[in-house]
């Protein structure tokens, strides 16, 4: 499912501190923005883009964990799950990917969280093509029309992409290994997205998924 974003308006974020037994104060507030929760295969999307807003002790800072208390578009309250802020500043961003019946590896205090910081596109109109040397004039088309979400997780420079896509024609057969070019229309803005990165097929169902390998 292709989430919506929904307005919500009255937001406070807060520092998530899990087992904590107390409540810190907020350290942004009055925010307004959207949310949106999504599906694709086993994974479930979280996004919270803030567009206005008063930063407070300091505001959020990319990389760490909040989770936030709004109000939505009917006036309801709302509470998100912890999310990772993947920008600070005065209109923050924040996001979270969990995959079902997938283990989760704690962390421990030497290890970095960078893996948890993620940000999804939504696509539509998604075109994946074989990759082919740029000097060579061939295009292999494999996938036409087909919509999904296009993941960066980690940060620059060393992050990754990955990308789930689900419907559309299927020109060519896919194969595991595959080394595959993607691109596609932006729901948010309606523009074109070119995934700028060379990605490798890791899963050719339904809903394929394709992988950058460093």
């Amino acid at each position: 499912m292709t989430p919506i974003p929904s307005p919500v308006s009255q937001v406070s974020i807060y520092p998530y501190i899990p087992d904590a037994p107390i409540v810190v104060p907020a350290v942004f507030v009055e925010g307004s923005g959207t949310y949106s929760v999504g599906t694709l295969g086993l994974s479930i999307f979280y996004n919270l883009d803030l567009t206005s807003g008063m930063p407070k002790f300091g505001g959020v800072h990319a990389g760490n964990k909040y989770y936030a208390i709004g109000k939505d578009a009917s006036g309801k309250e709302l509470q998100t799950t912890w999310l990772t802020c993947l920008k600070g500043g005065d209109a923050p961003q924040f996001g979270r990917t969990t995959t079902l019946g997938q283990p989760r590896i704690e962390a421990d205090a030497t290890t970095s969280n960078s893996a948890d910081i993620a940000y999804q596109i939504h696509l539509s109109g998604i075109t994946v093509d074989m990759y082919v040397n740029p000097t060579e004039p061939l295009i292999v088309p494999l996938i036409e029309g087909g919509k999904g979400i296009a993941t960066f997780a980690g940060l620059l420079p060393g992050g990754t992409w990955s990308v789930s896509v689900a419907g559309g024609e299927r020109i060519n057969p896919l194969h595991l290994g595959m080394p595959v070019t993607i691109r596609g229309t932006n729901v948010a803005t309606g523009k074109p997205f070119n995934i700028p990165a060379t990605l490798v097929t890791r899963n050719t169902g339904t809903v394929a998924e394709f992988v950058q390998v460093r």
